[in-house]
């Protein structure tokens, strides 16, 4: 996968943008970008709604500016790609194989709306029942989560959704031997709680804290993490009349225990839902040090495409600035994930395996029989640290930003 990334840094043609018009910069010494034949993209919400076909001749080591060939309107977003590919085959590539790209997006995004239906609440000893139209959810007192989501019938989740601070280590990670000074986050993604582990068995629960309003209910429940020091996180799931879930982690930072892996929720489904679609960066997995040779577009593949076929199981197949993304079965049932717009695109990841499993095999055939889909759906993951295997730590700006409360 790393290889979209080494091809964007090596091109030798570059695209910069302003409101109306892109630069062409010809970092070649001896082509004209004549040869090659220039097409500019128009998607709408990551459909392609326009090409053209444009002509450049920029000489060796100049650039030239050019007007975008046509008007952006400001009713969803839109992203303007300008790619040069060969015009003839040649004995490395075949015409219209792409040798350079660049790409803006220009964001014009409405808000959720929240739909005007009504729900019905019923609260029991060890349950809390959220119900409408088509679906019912149920959330457990007594394990501390959303236990049940079905709809049309149909139970969709595998198990509790839960607060996950861990990714597999890479090999990046291991050379400078962040699985270690990173490990209290490994130890509160396996063990949270909603039970005060200090009190002991018999101590008592974090009940949730159940809200209703005029559209919506709210559950929200608090996790103990059994770092050192101790440290909380609250999980809230606000349920509308059409079915959606608007899930919330909160994390006020602990200053001792610094910045983690990844900030998110991990998911596990039926692996009936093996087929995944996203409107993000792609096609290759992204990071956030490491996706300038993606594009912005709608993707889709299996789930098990998203295991790269690194020598030893690690992190992989994750996609950065996700706007949405869904993982269906072959019937096309399954659920859909959206970032809210305040808050930005998502960091999508959906593999057949958790990262506590990826993370014990030394060789893909150690690796389980693949039981779930299991999805993290977070605010963000550190970088991997590319600069080299034996030392390099994430560069600061990489990292999660841990100095004020995350959401």
């Amino acid at each position: 996968p790393k290889m979209q990334e080494v091809k964007f840094n090596y091109q030798n043609i570059s695209v910069t943008f302003e409101e109306h018009s892109f630069t062409v910069v010809n970092k070649n010494l001896f082509a004209d970008t004549s040869e090659y034949q220039c097409i500019v993209i128009l998607q709408k919400n990551g459909t392609v709604v326009k090409k053209q076909k444009m002509d450049t001749n920029v000489a060796p080591l100049s650039s030239g500016s050019y007007e975008i060939p046509f008007v952006i309107p400001d009713d969803a977003e839109y992203a303007v790609t300008v790619s040069f590919v060969l015009r003839e085959d040649t004995l490395w590539a075949e015409a219209g194989h792409e040798v350079a790209f660049g790409q803006k997006v220009y964001k014009k995004e409405a808000p959720f709306a929240v739909p005007e239906k009504t729900l019905q609440v019923v609260r029991g000893k060890v349950n809390i029942g959220v119900k409408g139209d088509d679906f019912d959810c149920l959330f457990s007192l007594l394990n501390g989560g959303l236990v049940s989501y079905r709809y049309a019938g149909k139970e969709m989740i595998g198990k509790i959704p839960m607060p996950n601070f861990w990714r597999a280590p890479v090999d990046n990670d291991n050379g400078s031997m962040a699985p270690g000074r990173y490990a209290q986050w490994k130890i509160a993604s396996m063990y949270a709680s909603h039970k005060d582990y200090r009190k002991g068995m018999y101590g008592p629960a974090n009940a949730p804290e159940t809200t209703v309003h005029e559209n919506s209910v709210e559950v929200a429940f608090t996790y103990i993490l059994p770092t050192t020091p101790a440290s909380e996180c609250r999980l809230a799931y606000e349920v509308t009349g059409d079915g959606r879930v608007k899930t919330t982690l909160t994390y006020d930072p602990v200053k001792e225990l610094g910045d983690m892996p990844e900030f998110g929720v991990l998911f596990k489904f039926n692996a009936d839902y093996d087929h995944v679609q996203w409107y993000g960066l792609g096609p290759a997995e992204t990071y956030a040090d490491r996706k300038h040779g993606a594009k912005l577009g709608i993707y889709e593949n299996l789930v098990t495409d998203n295991m790269a076929r690194y020598l030893v199981p690690q992190e992989c197949g994750n996609k950065e600035e996700v706007r949405w993304a869904k993982i269906t079965d072959r019937k096309g049932r399954g659920m859909l994930f959206e970032m809210d717009k305040e808050n930005g695109p998502m960091m999508f990841s959906a593999l057949p395996y958790t990262p506590h499993e990826m993370e014990n095999a030394m060789h893909p055939y150690e690796l389980p029989q693949i039981h779930y889909t299991v999805v993290r759906v977070a605010k963000g993951q550190m970088g991997i640290a590319g600069d080299d295997s034996w030392g390099a730590r994430t560069q600061e700006e990489y990292l999660l930003d841990t100095s004020k409360p995350m959401e």
